[in-house]
């Protein structure tokens, strides 16, 4: 990426992109490199532009109005198709099916978070069993190839433990939820299995063997259930569970909250706990222990 400035002369290159205090008919040259976060705000945007549907130059001139820089439609278009991105070595992040991969992207649909601070794109898991967090941490880690686990600390306000990673990459592949995120779930065995872990580890309850799930998202348990049948486990039809404007006490913090939408649920009965906890199981350790001892 290259910031050019007014100038009598005019490069042959065309660069990456170039600063545009003055009309683009204006003669310019390449200069300095723009720093890493300008790239990644700039990629950011591109790819959110992209998603309307806009043509290259209807990019290239809104990001010109919006920030005094002009594109080039190379940088866009490479951009857009994946075969380049403004990060160089860093940050890196390879859309490949993977167990861990559908783990993520099971607890982002569950508990988990994406925020944006600024140039810092998040993921993050706010959790009250610290195991889960741990894997969350060791998934995370795993499929952005880094060295050493994330963190996972406590925080005594929130009561519970927080797992934070940052990737503009991971974050956009997220970015539209699980729905266009299918052939990743459903790759393999393997992966079906996690990405239902992390939803269970998550909103998952079980009590006198009988395993239930919770979700605002009706669509989301339907599709828990199509994927439960792969696994010969029977499940009864979602149904409504709180209605939307219920009060919910949090039993940790003791704050009441209103509900705004309504809760449904998905259960397993006695005999689907088994293939469940052949098939699944849990990352939680307290949950594991009461699901059905499977015989030898």
């Amino acid at each position: 990426m290259t910031l050019a400035t007014n100038s009598k002369n005019i490069s042959r290159k065309s660069p990456s992109f170039i600063y545009a205090g003055s009309p683009v008919r204006d003669k310019i040259r390449v200069g300095k490199y723009q720093p890493l976060e300008v790239r990644l705000g700039l990629y950011s945007r591109v790819l959110e532009l992209a998603k309307l549907s806009l043509s290259y130059r209807q990019i290239q001139a809104e990001i010109l109005d919006s920030t005094h820089i002009l594109l080039s439609k190379g940088s866009i278009s490479g951009w857009i198709r994946g075969v380049h991105n403004p990060s160089g070595g860093k940050n890196k992040f390879r859309a490949v099916a993977s167990p861990e991969l559908a783990y993520v992207i099971g607890a982002i649909a569950g508990d988990g978070n994406l925020n944006v601070h600024g140039y810092n794109y998040e993921m993050l898991l706010s959790v009250t069993d610290r195991d889960f967090a741990e894997e969350f941490s060791r998934c995370l880690a795993k499929i952005l190839r880094k060295p050493n686990l994330y963190k996972v600390r406590w925080s005594e306000k929130r009561k519970r433990w927080i797992v934070q990673g940052s990737s503009i990459f991971l974050h956009h592949f997220l970015t539209g939820g699980w729905q266009r995120l299918k052939r990743y779930i459903e790759h393999s065995y393997r992966c079906r299995a996690s990405f239902l872990r992390a939803l269970f580890d998550g909103e998952g309850t079980i009590d006198r063997n009988r395993i239930s799930i919770y979700n605002t998202d009706l669509r989301l348990l339907q599709y828990i259930r199509q994927l439960l049948s792969k696994f010969e486990i029977e499940t009864r039809n979602p149904y409504v569970h709180n209605l939307a404007g219920s009060i919910l006490k949090d039993p940790r913090t003791g704050i009441f909250y209103e509900r705004r939408k309504d809760c449904y649920t998905l259960s397993i009965g006695a005999v689907g706990g088994r293939q469940f906890a052949r098939h699944i199981g849990f990352s939680i350790q307290r949950k594991n222990r009461l699901l059905p001892i499977l015989p030898p």
